[in-house]
């Protein structure tokens, strides 16, 4: 074999391992690809919220025509606008760069309404009878604390509909927060609790909600979340050792 040939081979050799070429993005398309999927989102969260087109043109000071380009992919808002549509139908605005339509959200969220009660009612008919356990007390006393009759009290036990004013009752008198007989596990309980989560935390100082919504802070609440899991005698003795630091 020539010295042209092992020099031929080996120039292929190369041309085969090189990388592909980058292939060629037609950026127009890709746009209008955006536009259309950003009209969607924005007519699925509009209808979704009962909103009309003559309302949120009216709300941004443009036209139906405007509204309707929108939504069929042919023009596309800017972001400020995009800021005011979200704040306009009580959306977030990282919405309108998703992919999942509030309407296939909410299908998700189904759920069968007889089957789920009967369920939970035996589930807080269980937990009522924990709490009772744990508080020692017999249905016929918890019927006297509580101003209902033995019978009913087996009854709520078993998985009969229990009245929420007279869970509130049991509550008061079984020591027991209103959180005790809440579902929290299931798709329903979660998203429940979620809400109850949003809730504390928009009740927060705004300062304390500021830190902790910046990513670069998170190590820090990492640290505080190690604290809280520490022994007294252990947190003691870190402050001691930050004290001896610092003085």
């Amino acid at each position: 074999m020539s010295f042209g040939d092992v020099a031929a081979r080996m120039k292929k050799k190369q041309e085969d391992a090189a990388p592909a070429a980058p292939a060629v993005r037609d950026h127009d398309e890709i746009h209008a690809l955006r536009a259309r999927i950003l009209g969607v989102l924005l007519r699925d969260a509009r209808l979704s919220k009962g909103v009309s087109e003559a309302q949120l043109a009216s709300a941004l000071n443009l036209s139906e025509d405007d509204v309707q380009a929108w939504e069929f992919g042919q023009q596309a808002p800017t972001l400020p606008q995009i800021e005011i549509i979200a704040y306009h139908l009580g959306v977030p605005v990282s919405h309108f760069w998703n992919t999942k339509t509030i309407s296939s959200e909410e299908a998700e969220r189904v759920v069968p309404e007889q089957e789920y009660n009967e369920l939970r009612n035996r589930l807080i008919g269980a937990k009522l009878t924990m709490a009772r356990q744990e508080a020692k007390l017999s249905q016929e006393e918890l019927a006297s604390a509580t101003g209902l009759s033995a019978d009913q009290i087996a009854g709520y036990e078993l998985g009969e509909s229990l009245p929420f004013p007279e869970l509130t009752t049991f509550s008061t008198a079984l020591r027991k927060p209103l959180s005790f007989f809440m579902e929290g596990t299931d798709r329903v309980g979660s998203w429940l609790s979620m809400q109850e989560e949003y809730q504390r935390f928009s009740e927060l100082p705004e300062e304390i909600r500021a830190f902790v919504m910046q990513p670069i802070h998170q190590p820090f609440l990492e640290i505080a979340m190690r604290l809280s899991r520490l022994p007294v005698k252990e947190l003691r003795a870190v402050a001691e050792d930050i004290l001896n630091i610092t003085f």
